[in-house]
């Protein structure tokens, strides 16, 4: 029997067939063998930018890297920077992050040396002169440590060292964010996916906004990392008309916006020319509605690139991703361009509630943003790996936005409309507002809670709206004490001191805007306030006593004069002398728009106002530092509020005056392990996600048990002067 033999066109078939599968298979090969050539060259760059002392920026690439692709060496690149950068809190947290994954020596090396600087720092003498001194040769040591593993790291990077192109993108991300001219020709004919990232950066640092939509779009085509995907989005959120040539919905937008301008002068002729009273106000209310027709054309102009870039954003994502911090952040400001705060909030607060985010940079970062801000603002804790001198959430917010491609980017955000203000924004709503004014456990183990809701209500709270856990357990059977409880504690009563800032910069509007808002809210509080007022420069005055005499008060307001310097720490002292003596709730506004000129005393009369049960409603506009007026505010259980103009400051004094009367107390019963002394309680109130929690003790004040953890032990003691506790000798 012969064998069939297979027909001439069906070998041709299965040869093209294997040469496409081969094709495609190569190309894809190919593929990897870039994005993992990529992985390796921002490797080497980060390793050689840490050697050479650029830890941020080296910091910045390890952290992209991995959000490129999670691999160990980038890892361990960005818990070695961290150490660098004596930013032990972070390099930490980062490494436990890791070491929890996979056991890793030098990640685990890291550890240990970071670790042994705070055991060495702890044993140093806190107030020496020699303090610093010996911190920085402790800190000396570690590197020493971490550049040994640095070296490590370097060897197992398997990259063309020497190549021009290499050396060039090494030279660009070591100047920082300028990029020159004349390294970039270097890298103009440079293919790899991090010569076109250079390239597209210098394109938007110039303004070249199309040359960078173009090697944005070439480096998503190549690879389609979030990363990528992210920048992408932002051009054309950003910059959407300017790169993406003709298009109909914008130009039928822009057609009739022309017509309506040219009819809006038309109407404005009309209106100039016409003697008639009746006549011009019927113009009037077309020019008005006119108007208002040109301001949508125009809102509408700028929000169509950016929902461009959301559409492209939620369909190019995979569904796998969608529950990451990068995707989540990059959505929320998006939707915040778009004008959706509903939808930014929504986002932001799911990530900042986020307890663990996972490994991710974005996580990482995020996760570093908000504790660092809850620091500041006195509702964390500082542990003993944080260096004060890293706690700055500007820089921290530079590295996501960096990470993630924001369009704005840098370390200050000169607009009061950024992105960046409104996190801090939704930050406060969240840790701010509501605010635990005290915790009573003299009926043990029933207990009272009175918290304050920071924020303008339309009408009083029910038991609905709040939520408790004592010892991190839900209780569903608290009270919500009527107003009677207030009153009988003598809390309706209320004592307020306006502490203005009166240096030389708040001299001409300023001052005058001032006036007129503090003259404003003393005419519009209950009877049942009494109002004092103190102002300050380099020192300061009581120009009015506390008095239930609004015209006094009035009196002195208008009498103020702008002249000196600025010294905050004289104005709350001089506030807390004149509360002496009053009932009820004791309350001060203060108002800079400096820095202090007696900063280093400051935790001396916010202890003292803690002392007094004194809270502050501290108000900052104009040059104030921001983190300091937050920080005096959260020590003594008030708020901070910005004020991104004097024009505000009438809105704000009004906002403050009801934030001073939304008081509630809820009494609940405690089960949960009543024998312990030490306790957390903790209160939300869903009308504004905001939730606040705050230890106490029973029996003995919570700051008195922190103060006696320092102290030598009794036994100590009775070993010292002789005898027993035990036998009374």
């Amino acid at each position: 029997m012969k064998e069939k033999k297979i027909p001439k066109w069906a070998v041709v078939v299965i040869v093209l067939v294997l040469l496409a599968v081969f094709a495609v298979a190569g190309r894809y090969a190919f593929r990897v063998y870039r994005f993992n050539t990529l992985v390796e060259q921002q490797n080497y760059v980060a390793a050689k930018l840490i050697e050479m002392g650029d830890y941020e920026q080296g910091r910045m690439m390890a952290s992209q890297n991995i959000q490129l692709k999670e691999n160990q060496i980038s890892k361990q690149l960005l818990v070695l920077s961290a150490g660098f950068q004596s930013d032990y809190a972070s390099g930490v947290r980062y490494a436990d992050t890791y070491l929890a994954e996979k056991e890793d020596e030098i990640i685990g090396s890291a550890r240990s040396a970071m670790e042994d600087f705070v055991a060495s720092e702890a044993k140093l003498e806190k107030d020496s002169y020699e303090y610093y001194d010996a911190c920085e040769v402790l800190k000396t040591t570690v590197r020493e440590t971490l550049l040994k593993l640095l070296l490590e790291v370097e060897n197992d990077i398997h990259v063309k060292r020497n190549s021009e192109n290499v050396q060039a993108m090494l030279e660009l991300m070591s100047q920082g964010t300028m990029l020159s001219e004349q390294t970039m020709q270097v890298l103009e004919g440079d293919d790899s996916s991090l010569g076109k990232k250079l390239q597209a950066a210098y394109a938007i640092q110039t303004g070249d906004y199309s040359k960078a939509y173009e090697k944005a779009e070439e480096i998503f085509r190549e690879n389609d990392s979030f990363e990528n995907r992210a920048m992408l989005a932002n051009l054309i959120a950003k910059h959407g008309e300017q790169i993406q040539g003709e298009d109909a919905t914008l130009d039928g937008l822009y057609e009739a916006q022309r017509q309506s301008q040219e009819k809006l002068y038309d109407l404005q002729n009309q209106y100039a020319q016409s003697g008639s009273e009746a006549e011009n106000r019927r113009l009037s209310r077309q020019i008005e509605d006119v108007q208002a027709q040109i301001d949508d054309y125009q809102d509408q102009i700028q929000r169509e690139p950016v929902q461009r870039a959301i559409n492209f954003i939620e369909t190019t994502t995979p569904i796998v991703e969608r529950n990451t911090m990068a995707y989540k952040l990059e959505l929320a400001q998006l939707y915040y361009q778009a004008k959706n705060r509903e939808k930014a909030q929504e986002l932001l607060v799911d990530v900042i509630k986020e307890d663990d985010g996972g490994s991710e940079p974005a996580a990482l970062l995020m996760q570093d943003f908000v504790q660092f801000y809850r620091i500041i603002n006195g509702q964390e804790d500082k542990p003993a790996y944080l260096d004060t001198n890293t706690m700055n959430v500007g820089v921290i917010w530079n590295r996501i936005a960096q990470l993630l491609n924001f369009i704005e980017s840098g370390y200050y955000y000169e607009e009061s409309e950024s992105f960046y203000g409104y996190v801090l924004s939704v930050l406060d709503a969240l840790y701010n507002g509501v605010i635990i004014r005290k915790i009573d456990a003299t009926d043990f183990p029933i207990v009272r809670v009175t918290v304050n809701v920071a924020m303008e209500l339309e009408e009083q709270l029910q038991k609905k709206d709040f939520a408790v856990k004592e010892m991190h357990v839900p209780i569903d059977d608290f009270e919500l004490l009527g107003q009677e409880a207030l009153e009988n504690s003598g809390d309706q009563e209320m004592s307020v001191v306006l502490v203005v800032d009166r240096s030389g910069s708040m001299a001409g509007t300023r001052m005058d805007d001032t006036k007129k808002a503090v003259s404003n809210f003393v005419k519009n509080i209950g009877d049942n306030v009494r109002v004092g007022l103190v102002t300050f420069e380099s020192s300061a005055r009581t120009d009015c006593p506390i008095s239930d005499n609004q015209n006094l008060v009035l009196q002195a307001i208008r009498n103020v004069n702008a002249n000196g310097g600025t010294s905050i720490f004289s104005g709350l002292q001089e506030a807390s002398s004149l509360l002496d003596g009053e009932y009820g709730q004791r309350i001060i506004i203060l108002l800079s728009d400096g820095e202090d000129g007696d900063a280093g005393r400051i935790d001396e009369i916010l202890e003292e106002l803690k002392r007094k049960d004194i809270y502050v409603y501290s108000i900052g506009f104009g040059g104030a530092d921001t983190e300091y007026l937050s920080y005096i505010a959260s020590q003594t259980r008030g708020k901070f509020i910005q004020a991104d103009s004097s024009e505000m400051l009438g809105e704000i004094y009004s906002a403050v005056g009801e934030y001073m009367v939304n008081d509630y107390v809820l009494e609940f019963e405690v089960t949960v392990d009543p024998e312990e002394f030490s306790r957390i309680v903790n209160i939300s109130v869903d009308v504004n996600d905001a939730f606040a929690e705050q230890k106490y003790s029973v029996g003995v004040p919570y700051d008195d048990i922190l103060q006696e953890q320092n102290e030598s032990p009794l036994a100590d003691y009775f070993r010292q002067i002789g005898g027993s506790w035990m036998n009374g000798q």
